[in-house]
């Protein structure tokens, strides 16, 4: 901007001049503000209209739900993702609900499902977390000592892990040693 030699005082405290023209300062403000707003928003929402695979999440979630479910004494299954605030260190949380809560019958579910779990392939989990509850699935507030503790079967599957509050955490890593790389 320049200063017109032959503004006033009074037009140079209201004014900026643009050759010659007066140009208000409220003007010029609400100009800059505005594009100030809408390019951020435009560059913005360019990104919306590219896919950011949720849908892809979604549909391997259910996939893996519907495979759960084929497991022989497992009523109902949760599956759920965690963060530790990383985007890229997210753990995948099932929860199976089993008619019989026997050694003999919470081992082989849970290592099916860790099996089927580990070909997911939405996103690749840091870590697995699995809990074992009896079916039916109990209306909230649930009781927490009604959980199985899966010390027993972690011990039986040989995984490495550890179990804390009666869950069985085991990271990517030994599942890997266990069932082989993903295909």
């Amino acid at each position: 901007m320049q200063r017109n030699p032959r503004a006033t005082a009074d037009d140079r405290a209201t004014h900026w001049f643009r050759i010659g023209k007066p140009v208000p300062v409220a003007k010029a403000f609400r100009a800059l503000v505005g594009a100030a707003l809408i390019m951020p928003a435009s560059l913005g929402l360019s990104g919306c209209s590219q896919d950011d695979g949720a849908g892809d999440v979604k549909d391997a979630v259910s996939a893996l739900h519907a495979s759960l479910l084929t497991i022989d004494g497992v009523e109902e299954a949760e599956i759920s993702g965690s963060a530790d605030g990383a985007p890229d260190r997210r753990r995948i949380n099932i929860t199976l609900y089993l008619d019989h809560l026997s050694p003999q019958s919470v081992t082989p579910a849970v290592e099916q499902a860790l099996a089927q779990t580990w070909e997911f392939d939405a996103y690749i989990p840091v870590g697995y977390s699995v809990q074992v509850w009896p079916a039916p699935v109990p209306a909230p507030p649930r009781d927490a000592d009604t959980m199985v503790d899966l010390t027993t079967t972690q011990a039986e599957l040989g995984l490495g892990g550890y179990v804390y509050n009666r869950q069985l955490f085991i990271t990517a890593g030994e599942l890997e040693a266990r069932l082989g790389a993903r295909e």
